[in-house]
């Protein structure tokens, strides 16, 4: 019975598959979802009341994520929604309200990116970001520092689920997709990665996500102040390149 039971757990590791490289979503994967109170905030603002003010904030996100507009354009169109105008200093306002709203982290999947940097797994952060913000969360989010690449939809004029984000994301990595292991909280998001052949999980919360991956995947995952290591071996040497900081 013993080594009936040994050729089974042996039949099950063999069965995960091995990731060269893992790609992260940043908005409510890496830092924490937006607050009631920030969204309160720049609803102030801007004059509106905070139910409507989401409602505009997300309704006419796509084009500023894109990089079709900039940020005074993308405010003066929210407010004009409601027949209002905003001066230079407000919206200089929202902008850095908008940009510390999402620099958060979020510890524990900070913490899962720091595990498999040091396994030597290559990282790169693929996420839908306006210019402004994009810049900003470069600059005051530090564990981005061991990312390789920072994929940021703005500077690619395309946003997730649009296939061709994922198109661009596998150039630039020079990986083939079902080496990757992509993480991130919307569900059309991960069916898009999927269509492509990469492997996707939905990421909601870190056990449960770190739950699914293991059972699937030869990769290190965190679990309560331990971790199991991945069978295979890595080299650490991969970094973010440095035109990256000046973007």
């Amino acid at each position: 019975m013993h080594d009936t039971a040994k050729r089974s757990a042996i039949q099950g590791l063999s069965q995960k598959r091995s990731v060269r490289a893992v790609v992260f979503d940043y908005g409510n994967v890496l830092c924490l979802e937006q607050t009631l109170e920030d969204m309160k905030g720049m609803a102030l603002v801007c004059g509106i009341p905070h139910e409507r003010f989401s409602e505009l904030y997300w309704k006419l996100r796509p084009p500023y994520d894109r990089g079709d507009i900039d940020g005074p354009a993308y405010w003066t169109a929210i407010v004009g929604q409601q027949e209002l105008g905003l001066s230079r200093d407000q919206i200089a306002t929202l902008i850095k309200l908008d940009s510390e709203s999402i620099t958060r982290p979020n510890q524990g999947a900070v913490q899962w990116a720091k595990l498999l940097h040091h396994e030597g797994f290559p990282l790169t952060l693929l996420s839908n970001m306006p210019l402004e913000l994009s810049r900003h969360v470069t600059q005051s989010f530090p564990s981005l520092s061991t990312f390789e690449y920072l994929i940021y939809s703005c500077d690619y004029g395309s946003i997730k689920p649009e296939l061709s984000i994922y198109r661009n994301c596998l150039e630039l990595l020079k990986v083939a997709p079902q080496d990757i292991l992509y993480l991130d909280d919307r569900a059309e998001n991960v069916e898009a990665a999927a269509r492509l052949g990469i492997n996707s999980v939905l990421f909601d919360t870190v056990e449960k996500t770190a739950s699914r991956v293991e059972s699937r995947f030869d990769i290190p995952v965190p679990s309560y102040g331990r971790c199991r290591q991945s069978s295979s071996q890595y080299s650490s040497t991969n970094r973010r390149p440095d035109r990256m900081k000046s973007d």
